[in-house]
């Protein structure tokens, strides 16, 4: 890679509480070059979010806090910036759509309003200017009838409508890096297949990178130049999405693949699934965070917590036992799995007014 727009490097993230000191994010590290897709994936609770939040610093400090590490953006470590400098990079350098579009609108303001205040604080535009260009933004989103729109509230359109508008607000002042948190997770699957489409045309368009953040698969597979895995605060896996998808070498990548569910499976057969449950960040194991539901657990798993290291060129896996081509094959039959881990989702967007 070139010199990475975002490098995030040995970053921790806590938060204090009345039980202990949750470690939500411990030392994950990844870059993000220009132009380019990073996906993450894992479970709820491995801090996909976490990470995300930290980036843009809205997690409330206090009760959050960051012993270690750096966010470098552009070169310049957001972790030291003043809260004065955070609010110009917000929005303005780098833009985030949220989990939930249903929510995170102001529900008393017209969505015109909403996007013109990004544009009045960040590009000095006069309100007749920002009215405009919200009309223009809400266009490009592919919103019906905008000049009517731009004048609504939330409560008045659909959650795919929203989640446009909530694109349009990021995107309004061109930033260089879009973090996505789960943009399609409260949508139907034809509406999803709508707003990934408009993701991608943007980033063409605009030549910003995306932070993809997100548990399902074939949104990454259709999506992602590369892929992190993480599990239980950390990164377990990294690759380009090609090789990800082919040759997973963590036991947790692998035992992700094998629970999705096939399109030809019967009634009566069940999903397979990891055992376990995630491990309560209060009280994270000893060693290896995923060796109490791994297959491939050892003593030295117990005993150290292993490093991040590069198997192959660009592709990086922590793991004192990683699965070999011939493990993974046995081990599916054995489970009676399949012995590719899973095909390239497609997914084909509908055309037609946005819902």
């Amino acid at each position: 890679m070139a010199e990475p727009l975002l490098e995030i490097k040995n970053l921790h993230t806590w938060f204090a509480t009345d039980e202990g000191i949750v470690k939500a994010v411990g030392g994950v590290e990844f870059a993000i070059g220009k132009g380019e897709t990073l996906g993450v994936v894992g479970e709820s609770g491995c801090g996909k979010s976490v990470t995300a939040m930290s980036i843009l610093r809205l997690n409330p400090e206090p009760p959050t806090s960051y012993p270690e590490g750096q966010i470098l953006f552009q070169g310049r470590d957001l972790l030291k910036c003043t809260e004065a400098e955070m609010r110009k990079v917000r929005g303005n350098d780098i833009a985030m759509i949220f989990q939930e579009p249903m929510t995170s609108l102001n529900p008393v303001y017209t969505v015109g309003n909403q996007i013109s205040e990004t544009l009045r604080l960040h590009r000095g535009m006069s309100r007749k200017e920002a009215h405009t260009y919200s009309i223009e933004m809400l266009t490009k989103v592919g919103i019906p009838s905008p000049e009517q729109r731009v004048n609504e509230y939330p409560h008045q359109m659909s959650g795919g409508m929203k989640q446009r508008v909530m694109i349009a607000m990021a995107l309004a002042c061109d930033p260089s890096l879009l973090i996505a948190d789960e943009p399609s997770t409260a949508l139907d699957v034809t509406i999803q297949a709508q707003i990934l489409e408009l993701l991608l045309a943007m980033q063409e368009e605009l030549g910003m990178s995306i932070l993809l953040i997100t548990h399902d698969l074939g949104v990454v597979a259709e999506t992602a130049d590369r892929v992190v895995v993480m599990y239980a605060s950390k990164i377990v896996e990294q690759a380009d999405t090609a090789t990800l998808f082919a040759e997973p070498r963590h036991p947790y990548t692998f035992g992700l693949f094998e629970s999705l569910p096939e399109m030809h499976t019967s009634a009566d057969k069940r999903l397979r699934e990891i055992p376990g449950t995630v491990p309560n960040p209060l009280h994270f194991p000893s060693g290896c965070k995923f060796r109490t539901r791994c297959f491939k657990a050892t003593e030295k798993c117990v005993d150290a917590e292993p490093e991040l290291v590069e198997l192959e060129p660009g592709h990086t896996v922590a793991c004192h036992h990683p699965l070999e081509p011939s493990e993974r094959e046995r081990e599916a039959r054995a489970r009676g799995g399949r012995v590719s881990p899973v095909g390239l989702v497609d997914i084909e967007p509908t055309l037609g007014d946005p819902a």
